[in-house]
């Protein structure tokens, strides 16, 4: 057993894929790097057939130490193309991309349900197991899912030297998102409330009735507010030159400046001619989440556009209430230490 949890340990094509809590155990998958980098998210949708996975118990996890690179993050609101972001920072020998892990959407769980004391005995040993290189050399940049919000301020403090990259849209452009996926963009909002609610929110104090009599996207721009305001809390929390903004349509319209501009922030060594052909090659034409459909920047603006008009003054009269909420949000939703000029 003792080799076996070396080997785990030690080998970093033992991928930590998330918590057995019955057992007190972190599980592991034996998997590769390409199978790592091309699955769209490494969460309950990542294919697992064929590989083998192995439990370790917590206390035999002391040999996961921080690697040499910290790891990088991109933390989003969701549908702001942290997806794509992602894949195009992915090169192997240079930097690996993990597309929200598993477990750490389980971490953040735990802090929900039992409190952050549970959840610390295991962001550690998760950050430094996700961190290690799959390649020699390789920097780890981590985007979680929009659900991990809530472990911002820890992940911070677990990994001090880590640089952390917030990626948003604004209000508008998140709405017409939700609303152009239909009753399963709706649903998705209330979802997500639901379990931000939990993250002590205090718009999520209203009460109870007051909520069911609210349309779904006036939720979904609640959830918008609720997102921001933890970056905008972070943010202003962070060391000085640790943290950086990102708009992900302006990611979209200006992939060259916006890929040079990442990889200087994070300090990943990409080189300026990787990124000029990622941000002219097929990454930029298809979509993030399904590589096998044509998805160009030019289709999602022309989609947007579409739904816009169908929602037409519902869609400026939800803003302006949702503001009238935040006061103390961007209202072109901008945030600072933008790595773009406007």
């Amino acid at each position: 057993m003792q080799g076996q949890l070396v080997d785990v340990v030690a080998d970093s094509r033992w991928f930590p894929d998330g918590l057995d809590l019955e057992k007190g155990a972190m599980v592991f998958l034996d998997t590769s790097r390409e199978r790592v980098a091309s699955s769209a998210f490494l969460d309950q949708r990542m294919d697992r057939r064929g590989l083998t996975h192995q439990g370790s118990r917590l206390e035999d996890l002391a040999g996961l130490t921080a690697p040499a690179k910290a790891p990088r993050f991109i933390w989003h609101t969701t549908f702001c193309c942290s997806t794509l972001l992602a894949r195009c920072l992915d090169k192997p020998g240079t930097n690996l991309s993990l597309k929200e892990p598993n477990i750490l959407m389980s971490i953040a769980n735990i802090k929900r349900n039992q409190g952050m004391q549970a959840a610390q005995a295991w962001l550690g040993p998760a950050l430094n197991a996700l961190a290690r290189p799959m390649e020699a050399g390789e920097a780890v940049t981590i985007k979680p899912t929009n659900l991990v919000n809530n472990l911002i301020a820890e992940t911070m403090a677990c990994s001090p030297q880590s640089q952390h990259l917030f990626m948003t849209s604004d209000l508008r452009a998140f709405l017409v998102s939700i609303a152009k996926k239909g009753e399963a963009g709706r649903a998705f909002a209330r979802q997500v409330f639901t379990i931000l609610a939990m993250d002590g929110h205090p718009i999520a104090e209203t009460e109870h009735r007051q909520l069911m009599h609210l349309s779904d996207l006036q939720i979904a721009a609640l959830v918008w507010h609720m997102q921001v305001s933890v970056f905008q809390d972070a943010m202003g929390r962070a060391k000085p030159g640790q943290m950086a903004w990102l708009d992900g349509d302006d990611f979209v319209r200006r992939p060259k400046q916006a890929l040079r501009a990442v990889d200087d922030f994070f300090g990943l060594g990409l080189g300026q001619a990787f990124t000029d052909a990622t941000a002219t090659g097929p990454l930029l034409t298809r979509d993030a989440k399904d590589q096998s459909r044509n998805y160009r920047a030019s289709l999602r603006a022309q989609e947007a556009r579409k739904t816009a008009q169908s929602l037409g003054r519902e869609l400026d009269s939800i803003i302006d209430w949702s503001y009238s909420l935040f006061p103390n949000a961007p209202r072109d939703g901008r945030l600072p230490h933008a790595l773009l000029p406007q």
